[in-house]
């Protein structure tokens, strides 16, 4: 990961656990857990009655997303959204959902 994006995703991570803006139910990726696509879909189909952007407001869920598929800078937009909380744009949301679905 680049040593900008890594910076940025610290210092987000800390300032969104103290706004409470960020979930911890994804899987941690170092606790010896298989983190997949499957796991992806999973917590997706569990939080299915929240809005999109709190679906993903979870740092070990964007980690996964930044380190799968070089989806690195595209991670910033959504943690952008997940910080402000804003609407996720559609595009972004399709692309979360279709790596969900190829599990």
């Amino acid at each position: 990961m680049p040593q900008r994006q890594q910076n940025f995703l610290q210092k987000w991570s800390v300032r969104a656990f103290l706004e409470g803006s960020l979930s911890s139910t994804f899987p941690i990726e170092n606790q010896n857990n298989l983190v997949t696509m499957r796991t992806l879909k999973n917590h997706l189909d569990r939080t299915k009655s929240l809005p999109f952007v709190k679906r993903i407001a979870d740092f070990h869920l964007l980690l996964f997303l930044a380190m799968s598929h070089g989806l690195g800078s595209d991670v910033l937009a959504l943690a952008a959204c997940v910080t402000t909380e804003i609407v996720v744009p559609e595009g972004y949301q399709l692309l979360v959902e279709s790596m969900a679905n190829t599990s």
